[in-house]
Protein backbone atom coordinates (compact mmCIF):
# COMPACT_ATOMS: atom_id res chain seq x y z
CA UNK A 1 0.00 0.00 0.00
CA UNK A 2 1.58 3.20 -1.13
CA UNK A 3 0.65 6.74 0.71
CA UNK A 4 1.32 10.39 -1.11
CA UNK A 5 1.38 12.97 1.41
CA UNK A 6 1.30 16.34 -0.75
CA UNK A 7 2.29 19.44 0.61
CA UNK A 8 2.67 18.17 4.37
CA UNK A 9 4.63 15.76 6.32
CA UNK A 10 3.21 13.67 8.95
CA UNK A 11 4.74 13.28 12.28
CA UNK A 12 7.69 10.89 12.81
CA UNK A 13 5.18 8.57 14.83
CA UNK A 14 2.59 8.24 12.19
CA UNK A 15 5.13 7.65 10.13
CA UNK A 16 6.69 4.82 11.57
CA UNK A 17 3.04 3.03 12.79
CA UNK A 18 1.53 3.02 9.13
CA UNK A 19 5.54 1.58 7.62
CA UNK A 20 5.11 -0.77 10.64
CA UNK A 21 1.81 -1.56 8.78
CA UNK A 22 2.77 -2.61 5.28
CA UNK A 23 2.64 1.39 4.33
CA UNK A 24 5.19 2.52 2.30
CA UNK A 25 5.46 6.56 2.62
CA UNK A 26 6.07 9.51 -0.09
CA UNK A 27 6.25 13.30 0.88
CA UNK A 28 6.25 15.47 -1.56
CA UNK A 29 5.61 19.38 -2.46
CA UNK A 30 4.73 19.07 -6.03
CA UNK A 31 2.44 16.47 -7.48
CA UNK A 32 4.84 13.65 -8.68
CA UNK A 33 3.94 12.49 -12.71
CA UNK A 34 1.98 8.93 -13.17
CA UNK A 35 4.10 5.88 -14.30
CA UNK A 36 3.72 2.82 -13.10
CA UNK A 37 5.91 2.51 -10.69
CA UNK A 38 4.13 5.81 -9.15
CA UNK A 39 0.61 3.85 -8.00
CA UNK A 40 -0.87 5.56 -4.90
CA UNK A 41 -3.88 4.18 -3.53
CA UNK A 42 -4.22 7.14 -1.09
CA UNK A 43 -3.42 10.68 -1.54
CA UNK A 44 -3.43 13.39 1.33
CA UNK A 45 -3.13 16.77 0.43
CA UNK A 46 -3.09 19.78 2.18
CA UNK A 47 -4.67 22.88 0.95
CA UNK A 48 -4.62 26.41 1.90
CA UNK A 49 -6.23 28.61 -0.38
CA UNK A 50 -8.65 28.27 -2.82
CA UNK A 51 -6.36 27.84 -5.98
CA UNK A 52 -5.30 25.36 -4.21
CA UNK A 53 -8.56 23.44 -5.48
CA UNK A 54 -6.87 23.37 -8.94
CA UNK A 55 -4.69 20.60 -7.82
CA UNK A 56 -7.33 17.97 -6.81
CA UNK A 57 -8.58 18.18 -10.79
CA UNK A 58 -4.90 17.25 -11.86
CA UNK A 59 -4.72 14.44 -9.23
CA UNK A 60 -7.92 13.14 -10.38
CA UNK A 61 -6.79 12.79 -13.92
CA UNK A 62 -3.16 11.34 -13.15
CA UNK A 63 -4.37 9.20 -10.00
CA UNK A 64 -8.04 8.07 -10.72
CA UNK A 65 -8.03 5.20 -8.85
CA UNK A 66 -6.40 7.14 -6.08
CA UNK A 67 -8.36 7.58 -2.70
CA UNK A 68 -8.04 11.56 -2.04
CA UNK A 69 -8.12 13.12 1.68
CA UNK A 70 -7.80 17.09 2.16
CA UNK A 71 -6.49 18.44 4.98
CA UNK A 72 -7.04 22.05 5.88
CA UNK A 73 -6.69 24.37 8.92
CA UNK A 74 -9.89 24.84 11.14
CA UNK A 75 -10.05 28.13 10.72
CA UNK A 76 -11.11 28.33 6.43
CA UNK A 77 -13.70 26.93 7.73
CA UNK A 78 -15.01 30.12 8.62
CA UNK A 79 -14.19 31.45 4.88
CA UNK A 80 -17.65 31.20 3.04
CA UNK A 81 -16.25 31.50 -0.40
CA UNK A 82 -13.31 28.36 0.73
CA UNK A 83 -15.58 26.59 2.32
CA UNK A 84 -18.59 26.23 -0.74
CA UNK A 85 -15.91 25.75 -3.26
CA UNK A 86 -14.32 23.26 -0.64
CA UNK A 87 -18.07 21.10 -0.54
CA UNK A 88 -18.53 21.62 -4.58
CA UNK A 89 -15.28 20.01 -5.51
CA UNK A 90 -16.23 16.48 -6.24
CA UNK A 91 -12.11 15.21 -6.38
CA UNK A 92 -12.21 14.92 -3.07
CA UNK A 93 -13.14 11.24 -0.90
CA UNK A 94 -12.72 12.26 3.05
CA UNK A 95 -11.98 16.59 4.76
CA UNK A 96 -9.77 16.39 7.67
CA UNK A 97 -8.33 19.10 9.95
CA UNK A 98 -5.22 19.65 10.27
CA UNK A 99 -4.94 18.75 13.69
CA UNK A 100 -6.68 15.73 13.85
CA UNK A 101 -6.36 14.29 10.14
CA UNK A 102 -3.62 11.74 11.65
CA UNK A 103 -6.10 10.05 14.27
CA UNK A 104 -8.89 9.85 11.62
CA UNK A 105 -6.33 8.14 9.10
CA UNK A 106 -7.38 4.68 9.94
CA UNK A 107 -10.80 5.45 10.07
CA UNK A 108 -10.51 6.63 6.60
CA UNK A 109 -8.32 3.93 5.66
CA UNK A 110 -11.21 1.64 6.57
CA UNK A 111 -13.60 3.60 4.07
CA UNK A 112 -11.35 3.39 1.09
CA UNK A 113 -11.10 -0.76 2.24
CA UNK A 114 -15.14 -0.59 2.29
CA UNK A 115 -15.13 1.91 -0.80
CA UNK A 116 -13.25 -0.74 -3.10
CA UNK A 117 -15.18 -3.42 -1.85
CA UNK A 118 -18.74 -2.52 -2.47
CA UNK A 119 -17.93 -1.18 -5.89
CA UNK A 120 -16.70 -4.66 -6.75
CA UNK A 121 -19.84 -5.75 -5.42
CA UNK A 122 -22.01 -3.18 -7.09
CA UNK A 123 -20.43 -4.01 -10.59
CA UNK A 124 -21.33 -7.19 -9.53
CA UNK A 125 -25.10 -6.66 -8.66
CA UNK A 126 -25.19 -4.59 -11.52
CA UNK A 127 -23.98 -7.19 -13.63
CA UNK A 128 -26.98 -9.66 -12.33
CA UNK A 129 -29.80 -7.27 -11.86
CA UNK A 130 -28.90 -6.24 -15.84
CA UNK A 131 -29.68 -10.40 -16.80
CA UNK A 132 -32.53 -10.42 -14.10
CA UNK A 133 -34.20 -7.81 -15.68
CA UNK A 134 -33.52 -9.20 -19.48
CA UNK A 135 -35.13 -12.65 -18.24
CA UNK A 136 -38.40 -10.90 -16.60
CA UNK A 137 -39.33 -8.47 -20.22
CA UNK A 138 -42.29 -10.85 -19.83
CA UNK A 139 -43.65 -10.13 -16.70
CA UNK A 140 -46.46 -7.89 -15.96
CA UNK A 141 -46.09 -4.25 -15.37
CA UNK A 142 -47.07 -4.95 -11.58
CA UNK A 143 -43.47 -6.83 -11.45
CA UNK A 144 -41.86 -4.21 -13.26
CA UNK A 145 -43.24 -1.82 -10.17
CA UNK A 146 -42.21 -4.03 -7.32
CA UNK A 147 -38.75 -4.67 -9.01
CA UNK A 148 -38.33 -0.60 -9.33
CA UNK A 149 -39.43 0.05 -5.69
CA UNK A 150 -36.97 -2.39 -4.51
CA UNK A 151 -34.30 -1.15 -6.19
CA UNK A 152 -34.65 2.45 -5.23
CA UNK A 153 -34.83 1.15 -1.55
CA UNK A 154 -31.51 0.03 -1.73
CA UNK A 155 -30.59 2.90 -3.45
CA UNK A 156 -32.44 5.15 -0.49
CA UNK A 157 -30.44 3.01 2.29
CA UNK A 158 -26.75 2.71 0.94
CA UNK A 159 -27.02 6.95 0.21
CA UNK A 160 -28.68 7.49 3.81
CA UNK A 161 -25.56 5.61 4.91
CA UNK A 162 -23.00 7.67 3.14
CA UNK A 163 -24.39 10.90 3.64
CA UNK A 164 -24.98 10.45 7.28
CA UNK A 165 -21.84 9.15 8.11
CA UNK A 166 -19.74 11.76 10.01
CA UNK A 167 -16.98 13.56 7.72
CA UNK A 168 -14.41 14.00 10.90
CA UNK A 169 -15.22 14.73 14.82
CA UNK A 170 -15.11 18.25 16.01
CA UNK A 171 -11.45 19.31 18.02
CA UNK A 172 -12.07 19.59 21.64
CA UNK A 173 -9.79 21.68 23.65
CA UNK A 174 -7.82 19.50 26.46
CA UNK A 175 -9.70 16.39 25.11
CA UNK A 176 -8.38 13.68 23.17
CA UNK A 177 -10.57 12.39 20.97
CA UNK A 178 -10.62 9.08 18.23
CA UNK A 179 -13.75 6.76 16.71
CA UNK A 180 -13.49 3.78 14.90
CA UNK A 181 -16.78 2.54 13.17
CA UNK A 182 -17.15 -0.60 10.96
CA UNK A 183 -19.96 -1.51 9.02
CA UNK A 184 -21.15 -5.11 9.22
CA UNK A 185 -22.49 -7.03 5.73
CA UNK A 186 -25.33 -5.11 4.92
CA UNK A 187 -27.33 -1.75 6.03
CA UNK A 188 -25.55 -1.20 9.08
CA UNK A 189 -27.12 -0.61 12.48
CA UNK A 190 -24.84 1.80 14.10
CA UNK A 191 -25.27 5.59 14.47
CA UNK A 192 -22.67 7.94 15.87
CA UNK A 193 -22.87 11.84 16.31
CA UNK A 194 -20.08 14.16 18.11
CA UNK A 195 -20.81 17.68 17.98
CA UNK A 196 -20.48 21.39 19.56
CA UNK A 197 -23.09 23.56 21.19
CA UNK A 198 -23.89 26.83 20.77
CA UNK A 199 -22.01 27.76 23.51
CA UNK A 200 -18.42 26.85 22.59
CA UNK A 201 -18.08 24.77 25.44
CA UNK A 202 -20.37 22.20 25.69
CA UNK A 203 -20.00 18.88 23.37
CA UNK A 204 -22.62 16.23 22.61
CA UNK A 205 -22.03 12.65 21.98
CA UNK A 206 -24.34 10.01 20.94
CA UNK A 207 -23.92 6.68 20.11
CA UNK A 208 -26.97 4.01 18.96
CA UNK A 209 -26.99 0.87 18.22
CA UNK A 210 -30.08 -0.23 16.74
CA UNK A 211 -31.19 -4.21 16.66
CA UNK A 212 -32.44 -4.08 13.23
CA UNK A 213 -30.49 -3.10 9.83
CA UNK A 214 -31.29 -1.96 6.55
CA UNK A 215 -34.12 0.08 6.14
CA UNK A 216 -35.27 0.18 9.57
CA UNK A 217 -31.83 0.91 10.79
CA UNK A 218 -31.53 3.89 8.36
CA UNK A 219 -35.02 5.53 8.96
CA UNK A 220 -33.98 5.52 12.65
CA UNK A 221 -30.64 7.08 11.52
CA UNK A 222 -32.60 9.62 9.56
CA UNK A 223 -34.41 10.60 12.78
CA UNK A 224 -31.49 10.66 15.06
CA UNK A 225 -29.29 12.92 12.49
CA UNK A 226 -32.73 15.23 12.21
CA UNK A 227 -33.23 15.54 15.77
CA UNK A 228 -29.79 16.33 16.77
CA UNK A 229 -29.41 18.89 14.32
CA UNK A 230 -33.20 20.53 15.19
CA UNK A 231 -32.62 20.04 18.92
CA UNK A 232 -29.04 20.10 20.32
CA UNK A 233 -29.74 23.69 21.55
CA UNK A 234 -32.71 23.37 23.19
CA UNK A 235 -32.44 20.38 25.71
CA UNK A 236 -30.40 21.97 28.58
CA UNK A 237 -29.56 17.97 29.81
CA UNK A 238 -28.91 15.02 27.88
CA UNK A 239 -32.67 12.95 29.35
CA UNK A 240 -35.31 16.15 28.29
CA UNK A 241 -33.60 15.27 24.91
CA UNK A 242 -33.44 11.29 25.39
CA UNK A 243 -37.29 11.43 26.45
CA UNK A 244 -38.68 14.21 23.85
CA UNK A 245 -36.42 11.68 20.93
CA UNK A 246 -38.36 8.82 22.91
CA UNK A 247 -41.55 9.77 21.83
CA UNK A 248 -40.36 10.39 18.30
CA UNK A 249 -39.17 7.28 17.40
CA UNK A 250 -42.34 5.75 19.24
CA UNK A 251 -43.87 7.49 16.29
CA UNK A 252 -42.55 5.05 13.30
CA UNK A 253 -41.85 1.77 15.94
CA UNK A 254 -44.76 0.29 15.42
CA UNK A 255 -44.24 0.54 11.67
CA UNK A 256 -40.58 -0.61 11.34
CA UNK A 257 -40.93 -3.26 14.73
CA UNK A 258 -37.30 -1.38 16.02
CA UNK A 259 -35.98 0.64 18.82
CA UNK A 260 -32.39 1.18 20.16
CA UNK A 261 -29.66 0.90 22.33
CA UNK A 262 -28.78 4.94 23.02
CA UNK A 263 -25.83 6.41 25.03
CA UNK A 264 -26.15 10.55 25.19
CA UNK A 265 -23.96 12.30 27.17
CA UNK A 266 -22.81 16.28 27.34
CA UNK A 267 -19.35 17.06 28.18
CA UNK A 268 -18.81 20.55 29.37
CA UNK A 269 -14.77 20.94 28.72
CA UNK A 270 -14.54 23.93 31.33
CA UNK A 271 -15.51 21.74 34.43
CA UNK A 272 -15.37 18.66 33.03
CA UNK A 273 -18.32 17.47 33.73
CA UNK A 274 -19.86 14.75 31.57
CA UNK A 275 -23.67 14.18 32.16
CA UNK A 276 -25.41 11.23 30.73
CA UNK A 277 -28.41 9.27 30.13
CA UNK A 278 -27.87 5.73 28.71
CA UNK A 279 -30.86 4.13 27.06
CA UNK A 280 -30.84 -0.02 26.66
CA UNK A 281 -27.45 -1.80 27.03
CA UNK A 282 -24.61 0.80 25.85
CA UNK A 283 -22.22 1.52 28.95
CA UNK A 284 -18.88 3.39 29.07
CA UNK A 285 -15.80 2.21 30.16
CA UNK A 286 -14.17 4.58 32.69
CA UNK A 287 -10.89 4.65 33.43
CA UNK A 288 -8.33 6.63 35.94
CA UNK A 289 -5.24 6.12 37.17
CA UNK A 290 -4.38 2.80 36.45
CA UNK A 291 -8.20 0.91 37.18
CA UNK A 292 -11.35 0.90 36.53
CA UNK A 293 -13.79 3.19 37.80
CA UNK A 294 -17.55 2.48 38.67
CA UNK A 295 -19.84 3.98 35.78
CA UNK A 296 -23.39 5.32 37.59
CA UNK A 297 -26.03 3.43 35.42
CA UNK A 298 -30.25 4.03 35.46
CA UNK A 299 -32.21 1.51 34.33
CA UNK A 300 -33.64 3.13 31.51
CA UNK A 301 -35.23 1.34 28.48
CA UNK A 302 -34.43 1.35 24.74
CA UNK A 303 -35.50 4.23 23.17
CA UNK A 304 -39.21 4.01 21.24
CA UNK A 305 -39.79 0.48 23.12
CA UNK A 306 -42.30 2.26 25.66
CA UNK A 307 -44.93 5.26 25.31
CA UNK A 308 -43.70 7.07 27.82
CA UNK A 309 -40.70 6.86 30.59
CA UNK A 310 -38.93 9.79 32.33
CA UNK A 311 -35.23 8.47 31.77
CA UNK A 312 -33.07 9.03 33.97
CA UNK A 313 -29.64 10.82 33.83
CA UNK A 314 -26.52 10.48 35.43
CA UNK A 315 -22.99 12.68 35.98
CA UNK A 316 -18.97 12.13 36.10
CA UNK A 317 -16.90 14.24 37.47
CA UNK A 318 -13.89 13.35 35.44
CA UNK A 319 -10.25 14.30 35.50
CA UNK A 320 -7.17 15.11 33.70
CA UNK A 321 -5.95 11.60 33.16
CA UNK A 322 -9.11 9.96 32.75
CA UNK A 323 -10.37 7.82 29.75
CA UNK A 324 -13.97 6.82 28.36
CA UNK A 325 -14.48 4.27 26.16
CA UNK A 326 -18.28 3.60 24.65
CA UNK A 327 -18.67 0.78 21.95
CA UNK A 328 -21.42 -0.82 20.60
CA UNK A 329 -22.72 -4.51 20.49
CA UNK A 330 -20.99 -5.33 17.88
CA UNK A 331 -17.57 -4.86 19.58
CA UNK A 332 -18.34 -8.07 22.03
CA UNK A 333 -18.11 -11.04 19.57
CA UNK A 334 -14.56 -9.92 18.29
CA UNK A 335 -13.46 -9.48 21.86
CA UNK A 336 -14.67 -12.68 23.61
CA UNK A 337 -12.21 -14.62 25.01
CA UNK A 338 -13.40 -17.93 26.74
CA UNK A 339 -15.69 -17.23 29.18
CA UNK A 340 -13.94 -13.11 29.32
CA UNK A 341 -16.85 -10.72 28.90
CA UNK A 342 -16.34 -8.00 26.38
CA UNK A 343 -15.91 -5.09 29.29
CA UNK A 344 -13.22 -7.80 30.69
CA UNK A 345 -11.18 -8.39 27.60
CA UNK A 346 -11.01 -4.34 27.64
CA UNK A 347 -10.10 -3.80 30.98
CA UNK A 348 -7.29 -6.50 30.43
CA UNK A 349 -5.95 -4.96 27.53
CA UNK A 350 -5.69 -1.49 29.49
CA UNK A 351 -4.32 -2.92 32.82
CA UNK A 352 -0.69 -3.45 30.40
CA UNK A 353 -0.80 0.02 29.21
CA UNK A 354 0.39 2.92 31.53
CA UNK A 355 -2.18 4.24 33.92
CA UNK A 356 -3.15 7.50 31.36
CA UNK A 357 -3.18 5.62 27.86
CA UNK A 358 -3.24 7.76 24.83
CA UNK A 359 -7.02 6.89 23.28
CA UNK A 360 -5.03 6.40 19.74
CA UNK A 361 -3.16 3.41 21.19
CA UNK A 362 -5.49 2.06 22.95
CA UNK A 363 -7.69 2.34 19.88
CA UNK A 364 -4.99 0.68 17.57
CA UNK A 365 -4.64 -2.29 20.20
CA UNK A 366 -8.39 -3.09 20.18
CA UNK A 367 -8.07 -3.04 15.89
CA UNK A 368 -5.08 -5.20 16.06
CA UNK A 369 -7.52 -7.66 18.33
CA UNK A 370 -10.79 -7.38 16.01
CA UNK A 371 -8.81 -7.45 12.45
CA UNK A 372 -7.81 -11.08 14.01
CA UNK A 373 -11.45 -12.06 14.27
CA UNK A 374 -12.68 -10.19 10.97
CA UNK A 375 -9.68 -11.91 8.95
CA UNK A 376 -11.48 -15.28 10.08
CA UNK A 377 -15.29 -14.50 10.20
CA UNK A 378 -17.48 -11.91 9.11
CA UNK A 379 -18.92 -8.78 11.30
CA UNK A 380 -22.37 -9.78 11.67
CA UNK A 381 -23.38 -6.21 13.88
CA UNK A 382 -21.49 -3.25 13.34
CA UNK A 383 -18.85 -2.05 15.43
CA UNK A 384 -18.36 1.30 16.66
CA UNK A 385 -15.54 2.26 19.23
CA UNK A 386 -15.35 6.25 21.20
CA UNK A 387 -12.36 6.75 22.69
CA UNK A 388 -12.36 9.94 25.12
CA UNK A 389 -9.19 10.94 26.96
CA UNK A 390 -8.78 14.21 29.29
CA UNK A 391 -5.41 15.77 28.47
CA UNK A 392 -3.50 16.46 31.60
CA UNK A 393 -3.28 20.20 31.05
CA UNK A 394 -7.37 20.10 30.41
CA UNK A 395 -8.11 22.48 33.08
CA UNK A 396 -5.11 24.86 32.31
CA UNK A 397 -6.20 25.11 28.59
CA UNK A 398 -10.11 25.57 29.68
CA UNK A 399 -8.94 28.46 31.95
CA UNK A 400 -6.38 29.73 29.39
CA UNK A 401 -9.03 30.31 26.98
CA UNK A 402 -11.52 32.33 29.78
CA UNK A 403 -13.95 29.33 30.64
Amino acid sequence: MKLLFLGLTPSKVFQSTVISHGFSCVVSKTIPSMNRSRKFEMIICAVDRQSDLKKLKIIDRRFPQSWVSVVIEKKRLDEPEFYSALIENEYKNTVWLSDTWEALFWFSYQQMLDSRANASKVKTLEKEVFQFRVKTMALSEASKKLLDKFNRDVDLVENIQRVLRPRFSPHIPGINLSVKYIPASGGGGDYYDIFEFGDKKRFGILLADSKSHGMAAALLTVLLKLRLEEMKDRFPDSKSFITFLNQEIKTVHDKIGSSISLFYGILDRASLTFQYTAAGSLKPIWWREGRSKVVPSSQNPEVGGRDYFEFRENTLQLQPGDLMILYTNGVEAPLKKKKMLCEERILELLKKREPSPEPLDVQNELMGVIDEYTAKKKLKDDLTLIHLAVDERAMYVAKAEGD
